[in-house]
């Protein structure tokens, strides 16, 4: 069965009922060569949407959670390549890094791709310090507040939003550098 053929079968099922109870209303309860019709075709259609419709329903969510688990996998696998061409681009950066140093240059040209020397800048929130600072004084007023003990606080920020904060804030914010390699390509051909 097809989701059109079991939609029609349970409509069908809804209106035999109707029409079974409305005509057990008209014979004051009893049992009629009609009641019995309307039953006969109504138990026709319950095997039919429990044995034919249940199968063809399971088949098909089968169907889509492999579908499911195969999208899943292909996304991981996708995710494995992606993350082993990044730690792949970062080893070739790290020689070029290695060529520069080694030859004393800040900046190499090839026939078509150049390299430069640059300083690679990141910051980052010490979580553990900023907890350490306020995250007892936050959880102690949320429960004072009302805040239930099931129900667990946690501090959010990120480093510029410290850093925008200014001073006061800024012994939570680590800031790091490293030697990082500038990479210039050629430019596509304008059409």
């Amino acid at each position: 069965m097809n989701t059109q053929e079991i939609n029609e079968a349970i409509a069908k099922l809804n209106g035999l009922t109707w029409d079974l109870e409305n005509a057990y209303i008209e014979n004051g309860g009893e049992v009629t060569e009609e009641t019995e019709k309307i039953e006969a075709v109504l138990a026709e259609v319950k095997g039919l949407l429990t044995t034919e419709g249940v199968d063809s329903l399971g088949r098909w969510l089968k169907a889509k959670q492999d579908e499911i688990k195969t999208a899943k996998a292909e996304k991981a696998a996708a995710d494995a390549r992606i993350k082993s061409l990044q730690k792949t681009e970062e080893y070739i950066k790290s020689l070029v890094s290695r060529v520069l140093i080694a030859t004393q240059t800040d900046q190499v040209k090839g026939t078509y791709y150049s390299f430069s020397q640059s300083t690679s800048t990141s910051t980052s929130v010490l979580t553990e310090a900023l907890d350490k600072k306020y995250l007892e004084k936050v959880t102690k007023a949320a429960r004072k507040a009302g805040l239930p003990d099931c129900v667990d606080v946690a501090l959010k920020t990120n480093a510029t939003r410290l850093q925008e904060a200014g001073e006061k804030m800024a012994e939570f914010v680590e800031v790091a550098t490293s030697p990082a390699v500038k990479f210039t390509k050629p430019r596509a051909a304008k059409e």
